[in-house]
């Protein structure tokens, strides 16, 4: 008898649900909201799921408030950090490992995946997995490096049956380079801003609404 996958929901998002193993890159100003968006798309919405996060430029702690903050609960059985920022510290009580640049992607990977097992032996058999941002990913390493360390990571959320969500503001790169990274993913969700209303719209993703359609975050 098969089993059943799991299926990603996202609560009052404007989004249907995503299959197990699927991978978003989302992208949008910095200051368009597009942090709260990934925050809330993270949000565990089963008793099973835990949240792991890769943060790139707001240390680990900052990374937990701001979840809470959005409606998570900060678990460490089931919700880690991997601060990859330069003046991140680790935190074992709150679970937070601490890679020390975001130069160092083999460190990244290795802290990714020991973290990964260690939300899965706590109970969360489906893991959302967030990276904010993909900035000073790029900044530090040249477009295939950065695209290669991706395709890894998004194979393992993938093989996993979990979820990925990686932001980007499409204005920190050239369109070329957010292109190539753009392959590594499944599909897009585009946030856009204009005076005081917020939109999104996905591309690449089976059975979304279509078009542009408002959001409030």
């Amino acid at each position: 008898m098969s089993v059943q996958k799991p299926v990603y929901g996202f609560g009052d998002l404007p989004l249907a649900d995503v299959d197990s193993g699927t991978n978003i890159l989302v992208t949008g100003p910095a200051l368009g909201g597009i942090r709260t968006l990934v925050m809330r798309m993270l949000l565990c919405r089963r008793s099973d799921e835990g949240a792991l996060f890769i943060a790139a430029d707001t240390d680990g702690q900052k990374t937990l408030s701001d979840y809470e903050a959005a409606g998570g609960a900060v678990d460490p059985r089931r919700v880690g950090v991997v601060d990859c920022t330069e003046e991140g510290t680790a935190d074992e009580s709150h679970n937070v490992v601490s890679v020390g640049s975001p130069s160092d992607l083999t460190g990244v990977g290795i802290e990714f995946s020991n973290l990964y097992e260690r939300l899965v032996a706590g109970g969360a058999t489906n893991v959302r997995t967030g990276v904010y941002t993909l900035g000073p990913f790029v900044m530090y390493a040249d477009a295939k490096t950065v695209y290669r360390f991706l395709h890894t990571l998004t194979g393992r959320i993938r093989t996993a049956d979990g979820l990925g969500v990686c932001a980007i503001d499409p204005g920190t790169v050239d369109r070329q380079t957010l292109s190539s990274l753009a392959q590594a993913f499944d599909g897009r969700l585009e946030l856009a801003r204009e005076d005081e209303e917020i939109r999104v719209r996905t591309a690449g993703l089976a059975d979304q609404p279509d078009g542009w359609r408002p959001i409030d975050l």
